[in-house]
């Protein structure tokens, strides 16, 4: 089951993302994560070589990867230790930009869209409420360099047509920034205006890479859209803003009926769908697949039915079959050791298997799209 050619470039129309023929791409994928954390490098890379990896995300179904990064990866120039790397021994001694480059080549190359994502600013585990990751900057990253380190990705992309889109920031939420807890808002006009920050950054990399989609989450941990109808994303050049949420069980109420969720969903961005105003795709959503059992609770039941009958793009948290070294920044707190095993990966801790076949059939049926333009009905 391997997805159909993408033909970029990718736009928004209405409430479609589009390729370059006017036809509807639902994007479908999943989040290959670990760059952004401890030691700037993606799990995996020690067990399979990542041309096989990439193949196979595109042979299971899938038509895009979003891959996660901080500020602090984009800096280093230390080699990434040889043991994370031993299948794929032609990057020993590569910097940890130049494994992500490897990596976005080898997903390209395979037709996958690549959607870069600034997860976090100081490298580490994410999110948490202590973290001082909740902005576009914090005590040790000004916004300038924020906005730098975007453009120099637009621009070390540029030729490679499948890197089609740039989730901005990673669940915009209240962080501390030298004495002061502030809390980003849409629309505000303050200096934590997350809507006037996604319009600075879009033009700015449409000033160098002018095709790519430029995604933007909403604030309290990419949970809230509403500020969008008064004051939505407006670029210089039209027809490119997508908008993300994320969900999880833990974003709702327990035990939460039907109807309140598909009201909370609508109220939270789902309008932009129903009213046609923009596309709207999840960026991250996610359970156990270790078993089935949170496949037939509440939240998941909820969510799927929102999902389909919404018709709404998507990206599983996570590709993963084990985790990388994980430290809560500022914090400090230990989270995960390199190798330990990830609760919601799709693949094995071999990396080479699917962790949970049944799993991977109901992504699989969440993967066509129903309407739309040139979608058969």
């Amino acid at each position: 089951m391997t997805a159909a050619p993408i033909q970029p470039p990718l736009s928004a129309s209405g409430r479609y993302i589009v390729d370059a023929h006017g036809r509807r791409v639902r994007l479908a994928g999943v989040n290959w994560y670990g760059a952004h954390e401890d030691d700037g490098v993606v799990s995996g890379l020690d067990r399979t070589d990542r041309v096989r990896l990439a193949r196979a995300i595109a042979r299971l179904g899938f038509n895009s990867v979003r891959l996660p990064f901080s500020l602090w990866m984009t800096e280093q120039a230390a080699p990434v230790p040889d043991e994370y790397l031993a299948a794929n021994p032609d990057l020993s001694g590569s910097a940890p930009m130049q494994v992500y480059d490897a990596c976005v080549e080898a997903l390209t190359g395979a037709g996958l869209v690549v959607i870069l994502n600034c997860h976090t600013l100081d490298p580490g585990w994410c999110c948490a409420d202590d973290d001082e990751q909740g902005l576009w900057f914090n005590d040790r990253w000004p916004a300038g360099r924020f906005f730098a380190a975007w453009q120099q990705l637009a621009a070390r992309y540029r030729s490679n047509p499948l890197v089609a889109g740039m989730d901005i920031m990673n669940e915009p939420r209240r962080s501390r920034v030298g004495r002061r807890i502030l809390t980003p808002a849409w629309g505000s006009g303050r200096t934590t205006d997350l809507a006037a920050m996604y319009t600075m950054a879009g033009n700015l990399i449409h000033d160098v890479s002018p095709d790519v989609l430029i995604i933007c989450e909403g604030p309290g941990y990419a949970a809230d859209l509403a500020g969008v109808a008064r004051h939505p994303v407006r670029l210089e050049r039209p027809g490119k803003v997508v908008y993300s949420l994320h969900d999880y069980s833990w974003f709702h109420p327990r035990e939460q009926p039907r109807a309140a969720y598909l009201e909370q969903m609508h109220r939270a961005g789902g309008y932009l769908l129903s009213e046609r105003i923009a596309p709207l795709w999840i960026g991250e959503f996610g359970i156990g697949t270790g078993s089935l059992a949170g496949f037939s609770g509440v939240w998941w039941n909820n969510f799927e039915a929102w999902l389909t009958e919404n018709d709404v793009d998507w990206c599983w948290w996570a590709l993963n079959g084990t985790q990388p070294r994980g430290t809560v920044p500022v914090a400090g707190r230990h989270r995960s050791r390199w190798g330990d095993g990830e609760g919601f990966g799709l693949l094995a801790p071999d990396w080479r298997g699917v962790a949970n076949p049944q799993v991977l059939d109901i992504l699989r049926a969440m993967i066509p799209p129903r309407t739309g333009p040139g979608v058969s009905d």
